[in-house]
């Protein structure tokens, strides 16, 4: 990853002991000299760094704020603690779950699937996943979260999984065969977020690639983009996983693993800002992926046109200020609030990872979005506050009722 000329990246460690704030102490990393291709402004990226110093300084915000385009970082940031026990630092290279940013990456493996002739999107879920009890209930359905189907949270046994040496996502589909639980609604009957659609998804992986979901994760998205502080995380004491920050909810106190934390597709992977970086980018130059395979996920599918956001395959869509298409997700789990924003029409980037859930410590999407575009906003852009965070759209799906054939796409 190349760093833009004449732009500082900061890692920034506030306190010398834990749970003060004193004076922040600053390591700059000083830019090659190359020259910049970038459309950003050194003025706003001051502008970006004055938001996120503001928030560090109160002791607000711990986390890690990254602002890319193209091949590179133009602002990095990262305060706080990843361990406020150890009193070790949030860096550069400190992993955060990413939580519901994670189906970014489970949709990507589907399209790959897909893009090599190993699926339709079009096929029943059944097809791949025998027994299965929604015979009715397609892939695609399941990709913009209008399958209709119940909770996993509610229908696993708890004892059960705990009690299993190993953990897969095929137990989440044995579970629902067995419970034959009755469905929330028929399929695409109306958008209701599913973090069940996406687990099933990661068993489909499973069932049609023959590897496990993480397995093919490594092999086929984090090597490829060389993602090497990426992995996914199953809470179980067999296995070793590499340092990763903690989560920690109500300031400063640790948020616990549980049996959820046992499955994959809708959260569970570990990621660095840099990380992100190269995997958005990654799919910007089509290393992993096509670019007309990819654009599949953009399309608004999964809510009438009518409304502020929409959800495509991993992504939700909306445009800023009436004119900036923009694609992203966030995520909330375990005491982590994580942001991934792209805007295609610059090729940028823009992250923000978070291991507290304060909620006075957040940096919106719109805040950044109004410094970097503020020549393009209007009174009725999506984000006229400049302060609304993309976690209030993840917590906001509601079950709008959606006739079934207003957003059905060419796929086969």
């Amino acid at each position: 990853m190349v760093v833009a000329a004449a732009i500082t990246v900061v890692v920034c460690h506030i306190g010398t002991r834990c749970g003060e704030t004193p004076a922040v102490a600053d390591t700059v990393i000083e830019a090659p000299q190359k020259p910049n291709r970038c459309t950003f402004t050194k003025e706003q990226i001051a502008a970006i760094d004055s938001v996120v110093e503001r928030k560090c300084r109160s002791g607000n915000f711990s986390g890690v704020v990254l602002i890319g385009q193209k091949d590179s970082v133009l602002y990095e940031r990262a305060c706080g603690y990843a361990n406020i026990k150890e009193c070790l630092p949030n860096t550069d290279t400190t992993t955060f779950q990413l939580a519901s940013v994670s189906k970014q990456f489970t949709a990507v493996a589907i399209l790959q699937l897909y893009e090599r002739g190993k699926l339709r999107l079009t096929d029943s879920v059944a097809k791949y996943l025998p027994g299965f009890p929604y015979p009715d209930i397609t892939i695609h359905q399941l990709l913009i979260h209008r399958s209709g189907l119940p909770n996993y949270h509610y229908l696993c046994d708890r004892k059960k999984m705990l009690d299993d040496p190993y953990f897969s996502n095929q137990q989440i589909v044995a579970e629902l065969i067995e419970a034959n639980a009755g469905r929330y609604f028929l399929p695409n009957r109306r958008f209701q977020y599913s973090n069940t659609g996406y687990a099933v998804l990661a068993a489909v992986v499973e069932a049609v690639s023959g590897l496990k979901f993480e397995v093919y994760l490594q092999r086929n998205i984090f090597e490829p983009l060389q993602m090497s502080h990426t992995f996914t995380y199953r809470a179980m004491q067999s296995v070793t996983y590499p340092s990763r920050a903690t989560g920690y909810v109500r300031r400063r106190t640790p948020a616990d693993d549980n049996y959820l934390d046992h499955f994959l597709g809708d959260k569970g992977i570990y990621s660095t800002a840099n990380d992100l970086m190269k995997w958005d980018q990654g799919l910007y130059s089509g290393k992993i992926i096509n670019a007309d395979t990819l654009q599949l996920a953009f399309q608004p599918m999964g809510r009438r046109i009518r409304f502020g956001t929409n959800y495509g395959y991993g992504w939700r869509i909306t445009t800023y200020a009436d004119t900036i298409p923009i694609q992203f997700h966030s995520g909330w789990w375990h005491g982590f609030k994580t942001m991934l924003v792209r805007v295609p029409q610059d090729t940028a980037t823009i992250v923000v990872l978070r291991n507290s859930s304060s909620r006075t410590g957040g940096i919106g999407m719109g805040q950044m979005l109004d410094i970097l575009y503020s020549s393009t906003r209007t009174d009725t852009t999506l984000f006229d506050n400049g302060h609304i965070d993309a976690d209030e759209f993840a917590e906001a799906d509601s079950t709008l009722e959606l006739e079934a054939d207003s957003v059905e796409i060419a796929i086969e």
